[in-house]
């Protein structure tokens, strides 16, 4: 046996060393290399995961929105599936069998998982604000709309039968009665015990500050108008303009089978009411109440039951879609109706009535607005109003304009018969200084005539006509004098009616003057030396309702309707601003919306009469802001909560992995599957 030297041993220790750390380093290799091949694993089984839960999310939105699409899987008819709100009766995805709206989309085990179990989802749908039903087919915006569907400036909002308001209410009075605001909330100064509302605010002890609108009439008077005599296809057809006589506006109304008033602004300021200068009782009789006694009053451009325009309203038009309306067309010319003055509309029985005001981007469609304030009105003279031509001297030698001026010479009649003769002389001209236009009332009109004639006898009775356009005086008889004189001849009574009509309708432009002398006596003189006209009259000015009874209490109010069973159908298709107003609206056979863009009144009573409305939804409303969809436009917010590894019973209680907005397009309006179309707005996963 061989003993091993010292050196091999010692290569021997070496080469063990060398061996245990090889197999160390192997080791610590093989020990990292395991371990990071067992993150890696667990990653990819997490990674998977997600990307099943993400999948299954895309999956979940993709199918209900498919449904959205088509109608698929909706219960009932699938041509319900709308809009997602209490106003049409449907949610998203249609009604059950008991006609309620389902707004869910259940989808249980609907996408397999590498686990035990698959996944379920539910989709929940939610309507945006604004937009299809819920909102305006056109844009709209804190600009041009109020902040409250009902505001009463100065006095309380009154109702005795449920008042149900969307857009909500704000009264610097009290809320009297039951009121029920479905979206917005209600602030009252005083009481509102009746009212439900949420956030509901009484007794605040606060006031909302008028909005002060303006009126389309920007100041300015527009020309008068004479209410129309005749009909068109059983058609009254009513001008823009000024009105100022409430008498001759409601036989204009009852003439035909429906009254249009054409686009444009009206000024209704009417002078029946007895008030001093302005409002003689030949010219204007009655009172200052505009009456609607059960015709068709529709006010704006006429649409018929499709909504096509068409040239004027039919005798049975379509309530209410009557007139093109500003909140569902922005090309929308309607009507603004101005009230000045104590003026003041009622609707009789069986009346139907709609206003329709004009689309505006940047102020409330206004139809009818009631006046704050305006001026009043002052007297103005046209004196000395001279002759300009004699186109029929009659026996007078020397009637020329200036022999019948003041100052100027004479014309002179001589006879040459003791038998009873006469001779007659037309003046022309008599221009005034200033305008006198439409509208005008003339309040006192004198003939001044400097004359002499034949013998200080009756046979010498001397008598003038006074013309204004078409208007003649009855023969006026002119003092008898046998030596020169002036006579300052004030024409009264039915004559100055005549002319104050005939200057109220078409302004004055001058007049004519038959002078007829008359004379029993042979070789006698009758001198005409001067004939001149002064007039006194008032030019139409605008009256606010400040200081009249509309501002002052309840007796005049500037709405006002027939109480009991009135069967009066009233629509106002823009904003009502009457801040000074106390307003009465009585109904019972209304079918929808009364005022769909806001009140704003001093003082503002409703009641339900003894019809039957078939209307369940708000009565008063403003539209929602909206970025201009509208009832074709329909926006909705999908949410998916997703259940991984869970067959059946998803809820909404389940985290959310998917929002998702959706813009459906109609194009008639109605959901129709396989039509609607569908854009995707956003799309956000939760992880």
């Amino acid at each position: 046996m061989k003993i091993p030297s010292r050196q091999e041993r010692s290569e021997e220790g070496a080469i063990l060393i060398l061996a245990l750390v090889v197999v160390t380093t192997v080791a610590l290799v093989v020990g990292a290399v395991l371990t990071q091949g067992a993150g890696s694993l667990a990653a990819t089984v997490g990674l998977r995961s997600v990307s099943e839960s993400s999948y299954a999310a895309d999956g979940a939105a993709q199918i209900a929105i498919n449904n959205l699409r088509t109608g698929y899987g909706f219960e009932g008819n699938p041509n319900q599936a709308a809009f997602n709100n209490s106003l049409d009766g449907s949610g998203c995805f249609g009604q059950d069998g008991s006609a309620n709206p389902i707004s869910t989309l259940t989808l249980d085990g609907f996408y397999p998982t590498s686990g035990a179990a698959p996944t379920s989802a539910v989709v929940a749908c939610a309507g945006v604000d604004g937009t299809g039903m819920q909102g305006s087919p056109v844009p709209i915006n804190n600009a041009n709309k109020p902040g409250y569907a009902i505001v009463t400036l100065g006095g309380p909002l009154t109702t005795t039968d449920v008042l149900k308001v969307r857009g909500g209410v704000y009264s610097n009075s009290s809320v009297n009665g039951p009121v029920e605001v479905d979206a917005g909330g209600l602030w009252a100064n005083g009481s509102c015990t009746q009212a439900v509302a949420t956030p509901k605010n009484c007794n605040t002890g606060n006031t909302i500050a008028d909005p002060n609108y303006a009126s389309d009439l920007n100041g300015t008077i527009p020309a008068w108008q004479k209410p129309p005599t005749s009909c068109t296809s059983g058609v009254a057809v009513f001008e823009p303009g000024y009105y100022d006589n409430s008498a001759t506006l409601t036989t204009a109304t009852d003439l035909c089978a429906t009254a249009w008033f054409k686009p444009g602004t009206y000024y209704f300021d009417f002078h029946n009411d007895g008030c001093a200068n302005v409002c003689p009782s030949g010219l204007f009789p009655g009172d200052n109440i505009w009456r609607i006694n059960g015709g068709n009053v529709v006010g704006g451009t006429p649409i018929d039951a499709n909504g096509n325009i068409i040239a004027r309203p039919t005798t049975n038009p379509t309530y209410p879609g009557a007139c093109q309306s500003p909140i569902t067309d922005t090309s929308a010319v309607g009507v603004q109706f101005v009230f000045g003055g104590s003026s003041r509309l009622y609707v009789d029985q069986d009346s139907h009535v709609e206003l329709c005001g004009s689309y505006h981007a940047n102020r409330p469609p206004i139809e009818l607005y009631g006046l704050k304030t305006g001026s009043t009105p002052t007297s103005a003279v046209a004196n000395d109003l001279a002759v300009g031509s004699v186109p029929t001297p009659g026996n007078f030698t020397g009637a020329t304009a200036n022999n019948l001026a003041l100052g100027g010479g004479a014309a002179t009649w001589l006879t040459t018969s003791a038998s009873r003769q006469s001779t007659t002389l037309t003046a022309q001209g008599f221009p005034a200084a200033s305008s006198i236009p439409a509208g005008s009332v003339l309040s006192a009109a004198t003939l001044r005539v400097r004359h002499a004639d034949a013998d200080g006898t009756s046979n010498s009775q001397a008598t003038a006509r006074v013309t204004f356009g078409s208007a003649t005086t009855a023969a006026i008889n002119v003092p008898i004098s046998a030596s020169l004189t002036t006579s300052n001849i004030a024409i009264t009574g039915g004559d100055l009616t005549t002319l104050q009509r005939a200057v109220n309708e078409n302004g004055y432009t001058g007049a004519t003057v038959a002078y007829t002398a008359n004379a029993r006596r042979n070789n006698a003189t009758t001198t005409l030396d001067a004939l001149v006209l002064d007039l006194t009259y008032y030019v139409p000015v605008l009256r606010g309702q400040e200081g009249t009874c509309v501002a002052t209490g309840t007796t005049c109010p500037l709405v006002d309707m027939k109480n009991g069973n009135n069967k009066i159908l009233f629509y106002l298709q823009g904003t009502t601003y009457a801040p000074l107003s106390y307003i009465n609206i009585l109904l019972g056979n209304f079918s929808a919306e009364v005022a769909k863009f806001g009140v704003v009144a001093r003082e503002l009573r409703f009641s339900i009469t003894n019809g039957n409305p078939s209307w369940t939804g708000p009565i008063f409303e403003i539209p929602d802001n909206s970025p201009g969809y509208g009832y074709e436009n329909t926006t909705v917010d999908l949410k998916v909560h997703l259940c991984p590894g869970v067959a059946s019973g998803c809820t909404t209680s389940a985290p959310v992995a998917l929002t998702a907005r959706v813009q459906l397009w109609d194009p008639t309006g109605e959901p129709v599957p396989l039509k609607r179309q569908i854009t995707i707005l956003s799309w956000s996963e939760q992880r």
